[in-house]
């Protein structure tokens, strides 16, 4: 989850490697650092908090490094600390390495380095692959390939008589005896013109300039200046300069690199007008839904047809907002082309020990296509020998790469941490998806792409924000938020109260509102404030039961609907879009996504950057 960046060139490195860093802030913001080598020597500097802390800190020192390594963390192992804050270094201070991923065996590794008289400084699993690669280089530093104990700790010799070969061999040596999930970047001490690299199962990718070349965690933090991308495959290793860039396989044998272009424009990743990308991102739902539908007509095909003309049973797996887009897709795929579907949380899929055969067909959805639950998912899934099937936002992704088809959503990078725009992508994907089996099999569907479009498009200008004022003088003080509604409404009321806690931290629960009385209504009081959804004609009068049992235990209920008649029934109302009861969920998110927002600007938060959280779930 931790955002890494490397730069390397013929231009001062340590502002590139900065402003970069700028654009991986949501991969987590607990603290940051950077390294570079200066004169032959290495330099680290770290601070804690979000990255303003370190760049004011850098700010008008000018540091003639032209390689650097950055890093901006969110904490697995051990508390957010300078000590703890990447670029972590081995003992002897030959190197520094930023990491993203989770080594599962790194207490084993600590615990027989403790052992031999290293000296740990740090509680992260992070110093263990430094302090694992420090040996191995001082080991070549001192007697070649056989060394003795006693001359472990010698810093006599020159880092300046390692090669590029032997810092590679190290390498290999260390990543061959980790267990878990690694992407990591090293600078070596003497070495003023590299950076070496490893990548498995966490997110890596290769950015090639003129004369200059880039690594990182994700391709938008280097997309200003370069739009050739390689994304590194599971094993792979190497090490770029600015001329060069060398990978090979976990063999160690060279591999080919093929560059390919991104098409993401440098606009798409810059806040423009706005005061917060999660803003920008819900004014821009409406645009993904159209690109994504665009896209899908022609790329749907590429699926095999057999395999849903068949009986075959359907599963969809998925994290957090995904997962919720899942749930939406279930219900009008079993509503609409009574195909029963299964949904699971893909943290849990994989315990449950999944019933699936050849006739499984399994769709993993992923905004960052490199969630990490949700690989392991489709990992299983494939072992078992379902057709797998991934929906991601991410060109070149890892879930793509495993799955055996992909469907891309077209959101444009999304970078506020709480997802919006490629929610909705999500849900376009599986609204076409589940046209695409209806045209098939023959099945009649009351919803079309074009009706899709048209009423996005209709809707989309709706800015929501002085009709909500007072509801967020409402709610903001709270300590927990309910929201609740039936069928289609209650998959927003859960999409909605994920929003509102993940970005205001007030407690927020979401309830089938006919449950209400098997065990929630025992937290309503006259102090309750309660969101209810409604906007499915044929569930009016079941929705206002649930309303007036809310009523008669004090709760102040805030109503969003499309149905005006029903505002007498409620302490507040928000008219929404009247629409096919179907196409709701397109068009009634908004203002809910746009409340949470205002919520959290309410309380002097930052809505792009909720404490605990961040974008790309790499690690289990």
């Amino acid at each position: 989850m931790c955002g890494i960046v490397g730069y390397v060139g013929e231009k001062l490195g340590l502002p590139i490697v900065i402003d970069c860093l700028t654009r991986l802030e949501y991969r987590g913001y607990d603290s940051s650092g950077v390294a570079y080598v200066d004169n032959e020597d290495l330099v680290v500097k770290k601070q804690l908090g979000k990255l303003n802390n370190l760049s004011s800190n850098l700010k008008n020192k000018i540091i003639p490094a032209s390689c650097a390594i950055g890093h901006t963390r969110w904490a697995t192992h051990g508390e957010p600390s300078i000590q703890n804050a990447h670029p972590q270094q081995d003992e002897n201070k030959l190197l520094a390495l930023v990491h993203n991923g989770i080594i599962e065996n790194f207490n084993n590794h600590k615990q027989k380095l403790i052992g031999k008289g290293v000296k740990f400084t740090s509680q992260t699993d992070t110093e263990v692959i430094a302090q694992l690669l420090g040996r191995e280089l001082q080991k070549v530093l001192n007697t070649g390939d056989n060394y003795s104990q006693n001359k472990m700790h010698s810093t006599m010799h020159s880092t300046s008589s390692l090669t590029k070969k032997q810092v590679l061999r190290a390498i290999h040596n260390v990543i061959n005896s980790l267990d878990g999930a690694f992407a990591f970047a090293v600078v070596v001490k003497g070495m003023d013109d590299c950076i070496f690299f490893a990548k498995f199962k966490s997110p890596l990718i290769l950015g090639k300039g003129i004369d200059e070349n880039f690594l990182s965690s994700d391709a938008t933090a280097i997309l200003p200046y370069t739009n050739k991308i390689y994304s590194l495959m599971d094993g792979e290793f190497g090490y770029i300069d600015k001329k060069k860039i060398e990978v090979f396989n976990s063999s160690f044998k060279p591999v080919k690199v093929k560059f390919e272009s991104l098409q993401i424009e440098p606009e798409q990743i810059m806040l423009g007008d706005y005061q917060h990308f999660m803003h920008k991102e819900i004014e821009q739902g409406a645009e993904s839904v159209i690109n994504t539908l665009d896209r899908l007509s022609s790329e749907l095909q590429n699926l095999p047809n057999g395999i849903f003309l068949n009986d075959f049973n359907l599963h969809i797996v998925a994290c957090g907002t995904a997962l919720h887009a899942g749930r939406v897709g279930k219900y009008i795929i079993e509503n609409q082309l009574r195909i029963p579907v299964n949904v699971d949380y893909a943290s849990e899929f994989r315990y449950k020990n999944p019933i699936l055969d050849n006739k499984s067909v399994c769709l993993f959805i992923s905004q960052s296509g490199e969630t990490a639950d949700t690989l392991s998912s489709l990992e299983l899934a494939k072992q078992k020998g379902a057709v797998t099937i991934a929906i991601t936002n991410v060109p070149a992704s890892r879930i793509e790469k495993i799955a055996d088809y992909c469907i891309h959503t077209s959101a444009g990078p999304e970078i506020a941490v709480a997802s919006t725009k490629a929610y909705l992508a999500q849900l376009a994907a599986l609204y076409a998806f589940a046209e695409h089996i209806a045209k098939l099999r023959g099945i009649e569907i009351s919803f079309s792409i074009k009706k899709i479009k048209t009423e996005v498009m209709r809707f989309s200008k709706f800015t929501y924000r002085d009709k909500l004022g007072d509801i967020v003088k409402d709610i903001k003080e709270q300590e927990s938020v309910y929201f609740v509604g039936r069928g289609l409404d209650y998959i927003l009321a859960l999409e909605s109260a994920l929003k509102l806690k993940e970005i205001s931290y007030i407690h927020c629960e979401a309830f089938p509102l006919g449950e209400l009385k098997h065990g929630s209504l025992a937290l309503i009081n006259r102090e309750s404030v309660v969101i209810a959804i409604l906007t499915q004609k044929d569930l009016i009068e079941k929705t206002l039961n649930g309303i007036h049992e809310l009523n008669s235990r004090g709760a102040k209920i805030i109503l969003f609907s499309p149905f005006e008649e029903l505002k007498d029934n409620v302490y507040k109302f928000i008219k929404t879009p009247l629409v096919d009861d179907c196409l709701s969920p397109f068009v009634v998110i908004k203002p809910l996504q746009i409340l949470a927002y205002l919520t959290s600007l309410s309380k002097g938060l930052d809505p792009d950057k909720p404490r605990n959280l961040a974008k790309s779930v790499t690690v289990e």
